[in-house]
């Protein structure tokens, strides 16, 4: 089946301009009235990783994309997907957002906005400091560890009840050129490696 919906699932063509129906500042999910199960996406970035689910998670396709002039838009045609929910997850630099696509016998439709969006964490050097800084987690509990450039563990907590996180890690003392950061919250993880030296 997984395969099937794969190769199913075609690029119709890039697109310059359509009707919006779920939109926010980065993201855009459509559908095109009248043509059956089309969903357009588009993204004003240049870089982005596009996944569609199943209701249990799993992954019926994927891409990463690129695009030029700062946008990227796909139109996907969803004919080969049997009627039921599914996933749209949309990934660039800052941030994911998860929209819903309901199939029926004839058409597609989409959510109106994301019913979900993760800002990632963003992890910066200055001086042999790194700092985590996490926001609009909304009091979900958040796991930050910190790895060396052995794998060896030097941090792990979980914190709880806050509406951000801020965590900074001296690492001067420290007989290490890069250090990981993984950071999980709102059922991702996200894994960065920075340099101090």
């Amino acid at each position: 089946m997984k395969n099937v919906v794969k190769f199913g699932l075609a690029l119709a063509v890039f697109l310059t301009a359509f009707g919006v129906r779920a939109n926010d500042a980065d993201f855009s999910v459509s559908v095109r009235s009248g043509l059956g199960k089309l969903i357009n996406f588009s993204i004003n970035n240049t870089k982005a990783h596009v996944s569609i689910t199943g209701k249990d998670g799993e992954i019926l396709f994927e891409e990463n994309i690129k695009g030029k002039d700062g946008k990227i838009s796909r139109t996907y045609d969803l004919n080969a997907f049997p009627a039921g929910s599914y996933f749209l997850e949309a990934e660039n630099g800052t941030k994911i957002a998860r929209y819903e696509i309901r199939i029926d016998e004839k058409t597609a439709s989409v959510s109106d906005r994301a019913i979900a969006e993760v800002l990632k964490p963003v992890v910066t050097t200055k001086d042999g400091i790194v700092t985590v800084n996490i926001k609009e987690v909304n009091n979900t509990p958040v796991s930050i560890v910190l790895y060396d450039e052995n794998n060896v563990e030097l941090f792990n907590e979980t914190f709880k009840g806050e509406a951000a996180y801020a965590k900074r890690f001296d690492t001067k003392k420290i007989n290490a050129a890069k250090f990981t950061v993984v950071t999980k919250y709102n059922d991702k993880m996200f894994v960065e490696t920075v340099a101090v030296r």
